[in-house]
């Protein structure tokens, strides 16, 4: 039955489309989505004061212009040719590399716009768009044409509208005036008046909206783009000509695929080519952020690229029922109350049974056409939570429920990025969460609004508020995705024991927001639903103290819990081991350092206020669901949707949990491979003894490995892949064979890790880990050196080598930054060669050079910055004290860690010969570029005809490094920048390398004759079988042995977890290794051979269930010494030994490295004695103003007289020195906050200074110019930052540079133009980022100023190759 519409007042034409607000605003935010737009409606709840403070607030006048627009019926005039406009644009922003098929992009693709240039341009031919067509004279009559499936209106239009007129502001260019004649469309529908509910499109404005395609006899325009209109009315029993248009058509299948399907079912009127042999299908994976259509030839789209399936957001936010949830929070309170659980499983509904087979088919992309009924923790139903009690220890149980703080229930209708920076902050600031008063608005969702309320409350004075979360960061947070175009945010957490007996045993502390690279299961499910969180080991003292009972309770409430916590429940499915944090305590003893062993916990969302049930019939939670219309999902589903436990229930409870590991390798995500394009091998490469030869590696095309690079943007093409594929992991080689631009990749038996079906897109994408890169020198590592001694045969010309490589490295770095520090440019060139990797990383991620208040967030960087704005390093004793302080900072580690550089060694991924073209102990390496060590002289592009040594670290048994043969193989010569070892022979060379693989593992190359040549190979060892000693167990309980379970998700998590929340004791049987062998002085006797196997058991614990518990350590250490053996002498900072260091570590550290780098670091600092604090350049910007003000001797004369009035400039500068004073007696002395957290809090009330108000005078607003006081650059800002130099420039020049760095750097650059005779060049952000020394520039300025003549000739080109003679020599 259709249903009952309100009578109509007004009358209207039945063949007339009737249109009203909604209708508008649905088509406005899929107009905008569709073209990544991402603008905003206009929010109707804030007055046009507030709207003026939004961020976007400039970008609304689109909304109320495309309304007007609409409701004149010219919006599809507008779309069209907004859309052939775009269309132009978007084909000169594709890159078309030779017009490789399979790689050139369809010429209908959508444009979307995918970066902030894109989307502006985009925005401003909108805009040019929107005037034209507003100053025609189009009717609504002639310029609309809509099928009669879209002529049904839900609502009625209000008779108000014909009696008042809505007055416009007149602010934006191009709005309408208030007095404007009415159209037809103005009179039938007021866009102001409908009584919507108040919430339902402020869910549409943060999701993608995409609606179903219009009828055949629509007289839409024919395009593979489908139609914006609202959606069709339902067909069926239940529809009728006055169903409201926003129902759906009940299928049997909505899923995205299927929609698509149908959307290109026509391929004649569609204009899409079939797909054939002739044209490869392949798709470009995204972040759920960035769904557009990949860059190739033909589209097939899945379900996580479809831009042409209904959005889940319109769906379901056109279902929603709008009733304010009821709070979580509350309930849970009130649960408590009513029972004495200290915590329970609150959303243990009932579970998909794993022993059944799990649909492959998507889940449907939308939910049932019925309203959805609210979550079981909202109604009073037998899914509530149950009482549950764990032994007897209630009191400490109950103190655990309260680890968990509870925000009021007036934050539930926030982001959740505003809850989580909320109660970050109140966390840090031991603020009781009833006490918090800050009622929620949307202008909270502006950071600085934010932070600047927050500091208002009574509750927050006096107290410091931690590190903001990065803007970057928190403006993804608040889009609906979560995520940006290529990274997606973060929830991390940790959980630090409190060590009272009162109160909740652990403390809460919410880390803040950050961007990294996505995994498989935020892409799928969206990051927001996964929160990471480190909690201590169970084996600290600090747990261990609490008991034998609370340690199991612990463990349980972890593993069992549901922990609530920002209005959701989460639950457990994953842990594995942190990386060790240390602590530095001072004792009567001195400086105590301690080793804090973690683990960390990944917790999935399940449920929440903002949370949906799941479609009946349904397995898993849709795709790029918006981050607060979430539907229900148990964290077993998620287990199922990954590892397809019901074809994989023979494999072992330890080794298939630790696969969910794979789906959260951070990773690229790049090309989606079709079903067909995907070749499976039956066997691995096999020795004639069975051994397999390519353990972990694989190929793929060479079309796919391209099209990969450019879905990564590389400009070389890599000889391959470390990344993740469906189930399989591993390297994937390009094959050199392959000559097609055909697509396909092939697995084997070792790569797989479970059975996987490949039926979703995010299982057939290639995720890329790391990509081969041009090779550079290495460093020796720490662990290989005793190894080295053992198998040299000079063991003290091999000593004496090691060593005089570190002491010619640090003379030669040592002697490179004196040089480079008499000349700024030379300078500015050695900072740049000697800046981290991931320097150029964090400049593409935050598309400019990161600044953290008023300098840039890296040393490397600020030393850049003060060199281009023109400072000297030999004059600024700031810039000087950077400069000493990280070298001072690299040669303390590389003594301390022996990282000694060998100028022709290299590191590289091993690789295997799939050709068979090496013989056994034979490697191929060649180089992308000429390998150069300027020192030895060496200069090639491949290796061939001499002796290398091989090794992988970590390295224990003396056989781990191999003296091998490297050849040049011209068959494997398009292979660059890997080791290419042989597939020939009866044992992996990986696997003598201390049982390494091919699945990324990386060898160390070393052709440094010295050392290559006084080297001689050990026997692989034979190793003793711990298990059979009883020195070792493994526990080995399949899955299937959990299935008589009442929970065997529950039952399979909490045997994982419990596992591996156990002590690893991998890191003490190292340590005891290392000591044991120094002080045995020997690597390769029956003991250390037996340390080194359980060692490397030890490695794959985790994955092999072995068992290993600190009684069989204990027993196992009584067996090989009485005592434990003293740490090694290298360990000390001084020698302490007796004679002679003797040992190869003691000798290299004490005897050549020590000494020379306090040498050395003498010698640097006296070089750069003459440097001061005092700048007169910066100085003189305040001075101009200073002489505005009387002589002293005539203020003095005037206060004689009793005469106090001040002259404007007197006031402001009098105004701004207590200001200035405020600010760093009161933020800066007293704060004891951490730095990033001190510098963030100081830096916003350095920004607050402004102008006194006592003064009226025009010459004061001059000085704060609106586009220059934008950027900080303003006179006032000039004006504050030289006049808190010339205060405080002696007192505390950290403060005055942190602070004022910006402004201080442009008023240098000011002076050292004029000096040199020129012009200071301005930079926008991106392109300063992207800037970098011309070292033949550097080199040749240097020599000219030093009276030599460097020359260096540039390539021929072909005039010259013309023209050229032996009559010019």
């Amino acid at each position: 039955m259709a249903p009952r519409l309100d009578p109509c007042p007004l009358p209207h034409t039945p063949s007339k489309r009737r249109v009203n607000a909604k209708d508008f605003d649905i088509w406005f935010l899929e107009f905008s989505n569709t073209y990544n737009l991402h603008l905003s409606r206009t929010p109707q709840d804030l007055s046009p004061q507030k709207q003026r403070k939004l961020p976007h607030y400039s970008e609304l006048r689109y909304y109320e212009q495309l309304k007007v627009q609409y409701f004149r019926g010219k919006h599809e005039v507008i779309e069209s040719i907004f859309d052939q406009k775009a269309k132009e644009i978007h084909s000169k922003w594709v890159k078309k590399p030779l017009a490789t098929p399979g790689v050139a992009p369809y010429p209908t693709q959508l444009p979307l716009a995918t970066t902030e240039p894109e989307r502006s341009r985009l925005l401003e031919t909108l805009r040019s768009i929107i005037e034209d067509v507003g100053s025609t004279s189009t009717t609504p009559r002639s310029s609309v044409s809509v099928s009669s499936s879209h002529q049904v209106n839900d609502e009625v239009p209000s008779p108000r509208r014909s009696r008042r007129s809505k007055r416009h502001s007149d602010e934006w260019p191009g709005s309408p005036t208030p007095k404007r004649t009415r159209s037809i469309a103005d009179t039938e529908c007021d866009p102001e008046d409908d009584d919507r509910p108040p919430s339902v499109f402020s869910f549409l404005d943060r999701g993608r909206v995409h609606t179903t395609s219009p009828s055949p006899n629509s007289s839409r325009r024919t395009s593979p783009v489908p139609s914006r209109l609202p959606f069709p009315p339902r067909t069926g029993p239940e529809s009728g000509p006055n169903k409201a248009f926003y129902e759906f058509t009940d299928t049997g299948n909505m899923s995205k695929s299927t929609v698509t399907s149908q959307i290109f079912s026509d391929h004649d009127n569609q204009g899409l080519l079939p797909i054939s042999q002739e044209t490869q299908t392949t798709v470009v994976a995204s972040n759920s952020a960035n769904t557009k259509l990949p860059p190739f030839h033909t589209q097939v789209i899945g379900s996580d690229s479809d831009l042409f399936a209904p959005s889940s957001s319109t769906e379901r936010a056109l279902h929603i029922s709008f009733n304010k949830h009821e709070d979580l929070q509350q309930n849970v309170r009130r649960l408590f109350e009513n029972g004495s659980s200290t915590y329970s499983d609150f959303s243990r509904w009932s579970e998909p049974n794993t022993t059944h087979p799990i649909s492959p088919s998507l889940p449907p992309a939308s939910p049932a056409a019925n309203s959805p009924v609210l979550s079981p923790i909202q109604q009073k139903t037998p899914n509530a939570p149950r009482h549950v009690v764990y032994g007897k220890n209630q009191n400490f149980e109950q103190r655990l429920h309260h680890v968990w703080p509870v925000l009021p229930a007036h934050y539930n209708q926030a982001p959740f990025a505003v809850r989580w920076e909320i109660l970050r902050v109140a966390l840090h600031c031991g603020i009781d969460m009833e006490e918090l008063r800050l009622e929620y608005d949307p202008s909270l969702t502006d950071q600085k609004t934010l932070w600047a309320r927050l500091q208002t409350l009574p509750i927050f004075r006096g107290k410091s508020l931690p590190e903001r979360s990065r803007y970057d960061a928190w403006t993804a947070a608040l889009n609906d995705k979560f995520s940006t175009l290529d990274r997606s945010v973060v929830l991390t957490a940790t959980l630090t024991a409190n060590t009272s007996k009162t109160g909740p045993p652990f403390h809460l502390k919410l880390s803040p927001l950050k961007l990294e690279l996505s995994h498989r299961l935020s892409r799928r499910f969206g990051s927001d639903r996964f929160l990471e969180l480190v909690v201590p080991s169970l084996n600290t003292p600090e747990v261990k103290n609490l008991g034998e009972a609370a340690v199991e309770s612990i463990i349980r409430w972890l593993a069992d819990g549901s922990h609530i916590l920002l209005g959701r429940i989460w639950a457990l499915f994953f842990v594995k081991a942190a990386d060790p944090k240390k602590t530095t305590n001072e004792s009567i003893m001195g400086l105590q350092t301690k080793t804090v062993y973690q683990e960390r916990i990944y917790l999935f969302a399940e449920d929440g206020n903002d949370f949906h049930r799941l479609e009946a019939g349904t397995d898993f939670s849709p795709k790029g669901e918006p981050v607060d219309m979430h539907t229900r999902m148990r964290r077993g589903s998620l287990i199922n949707w990954l590892l397809q436990v019901s074809n994989n229930q023979t494999q072992s409870v330890l080794k298939l949990f630790s696969r969910i590991a794979l789906g959260l390798s951070r990773t690229h995500p790049t090309v989606i491979l079709q079903p067909e394009q995907i070749r499976h091998r039956k066997e691995d490469v096999l020795s004639p003894t069975g051994n397999v030869m390519n353990d972990g590696i694989a190929r793929m095309s060479r079309g796919l490995a391209r099209a990969i690079s450019n879905a990564m943007g590389l400009s070389d093409l890599p000889a391959g892949f470390q990344g993740r594929f469906g189930s399989a992991k591993g390297f994937w080689l390009r094959d050199t064979t392959d000559t097609s631009d055909d697509i396909w990749i092939e697995t084997y038996p070792s790569q797989r890790k479970w059975n996987c079906d490949y039926i979703e897109d995010d299982h057939r994408t290639f995720e890329v880990g790391k990509e081969s890169r041009e090779l550079k020198f290495a460093t020796l590592n720490l662990q290989l050196l005793p190894i080295l001694e053992d198998r040299a045969i000079n063991a003290d010309a091999m000593k004496v080598q090691v060593g005089k490589f570190l002491r010619e490295s640090l003379e030669r770095d040592l002697d490179a930054q004196k040089a480079a520090m008499q000349d700024p440019s030379l300078f500015r060139l050695w900072v740049h060669e000697n800046s981290p990797s991931n320097r150029r990383l964090e400049r593409v991620n935050n598309c400019q050079v990161p600044f953290t208040a008023g300098l840039p967030t890296s040393r490397e960087d600020i030393m850049s910055f003060l060199l281009d704005s023109g400072f000297d390093p030999q004059s600024l004793e700031f810039l000087r004290d950077i400069a000493w302080k990280l070298r001072m900072e690299k040669c303390k580690e590389l003594q301390e860690k022996l990282h000694v550089r060998v100028g022709r060694s290299t590191y590289a991924y091993m690789v295997v010969d799939f050709l068979g073209v090496l013989e056994e102990d034979e490697i191929h390496l060649g180089f992308s570029s000429k390998f150069t060590d300027e020192y030895s002289g060496f200069s090639e592009t491949f290796l061939h005809g001499i002796d290398v040594l091989v090794a992988r670290t970590p390295a224990h048994y003396p056989s781990d490094i191999q003296k091998v043969k490297a050849v040049f193989k011209p068959e494997l010569g398009s292979l660059k920048d890997v080791v290419i070892f042989p597939t020939r022979g009866d044992i992996p060379l990986a696997d003598k390398l201390s049982g390494g693989d091919y699945d990324g593992d990386i060898a160390w190359v070393c052709w440094e004759p010295t050392i290559v040549n006084n080297f001689q190979n050990a026997e692989m060892p034979v190793v003793p079988n711990l298990f059979q000693q009883g020195i070792l167990r493994k526990e080995s309980q399949t899955y299937s042995d959990l299935l008589g379970t009442s929970d065997v998700t529950s039952e399979f998590l909490r045997t994982a977890f419990h596992f591996n929340m156990q002590q690893n004791l991998l890191g003490p049987c190292t340590i005891f290794k290392e000591k044991f062998c120094y002080a045995r002085k020997s690597v390769q006797d029956d003991s250390a051979i037996l340390l080194s196997t359980l060692i490397s058991n030890l490695v794959d614990r985790a994955k092999q269930g072995i068992v290993f518990t600190d009684e069989d350590w204990a027993r196992l250490r009584r067996s090989l010494s009485k005592v434990d053996p003293p740490e090694p002498l290298y360990k000390k900072d001084n020698w302490s030994g007796k004679g002679n260091p003797t040992h190869i570590i003691d000798y290299v550290k004490f005897s050549v490295g020590k000494p020379t780098v306090e040498a050395e670091l003498k010698a640097l600092d006296h070089s750069l004695s003459h440097a001061v604090r005092f700048d007169k350049d910066l100085v003189r910007f305040y001075q101009h103003f200073e002489k505005l003000q009387r002589p002293p001797s005539e203020r003095k004369e005037a206060e004689r007289k009793g005469l106090l009035r001040q002259t404007t400039w007197e006031a402001v500068l009098g105004e701004l020195k207590k200001d200035i004073e405020t600010v760093f007696e009161e933020n800066w002395i007293k704060s004891h906050d951490e730095w990033d957290a001190k510098i963030a809090n100081v830096y916003d009330k350095w920004q607050e200074i402004s102008p006194t108000k006592k003064v009226k005078s025009r010459s004061i607003q001059v000085l704060q110019q609106e586009d220059q006081a934008a950027v900080g650059l303003s006179n006032w800002d000039l004006l504050k930052a030289s006049f808190c130099f010339k205060m405080y420039y002696q007192k505390s020049p950290t403060f005055v540079w942190n602070v004022t760095g910006r402004q201080l750097a442009h008023i240098k650059a000011l002076c050292m133009s004029h000096k040199a005779g020129g012009h200071p060049i301005l930079m926008i952000p991106t392109m300063y980022a992207g800037s970098r020394p011309d070292n033949k520039y550097v080199r040749a300025l240097a020599a000219r100023y030093d009276g030599r003549n460097l020359a260096e000739s540039e390539a021929i080109d072909e005039e010259a190759a013309t023209n050229l003679s032996d009559d010019e020599f």
